[in-house]
């Protein structure tokens, strides 16, 4: 019976500890921080406001994580200058 204990409190010790280093290596959740807003106008789409404000695409659809290019309306703010921390 002590064995049995001895085995079962080693196990669940173990479990703790792996548990534990995968909690720590989660990555952290990256936060777009925004400086610049831009209201869309008629007729503009990601692409074209990706190009008139200089930006790469990569880069606007990081500061604009919630984003859906395809249904992108009049009046939306979207970010034109920020960065992601």
């Amino acid at each position: 019976m002590a064995k049995f204990t001895k085995i079962s409190f080693a196990l669940i010790f173990a479990l703790i500890l792996i548990m534990m280093f995968i909690a720590e290596s989660r990555p952290t959740p990256t936060v777009p921080r925004c400086d610049t807003i831009h209201a869309v106008a008629e007729a503009e789409t990601c692409s074209s406001i990706f190009q008139k404000f200089n930006l790469l695409e990569a880069h606007f659809l990081e500061i604009n994580p919630n984003i859906n290019c395809v249904g992108i309306f009049v009046g939306q703010w979207v970010c034109v200058e920020g960065e992601v921390n």
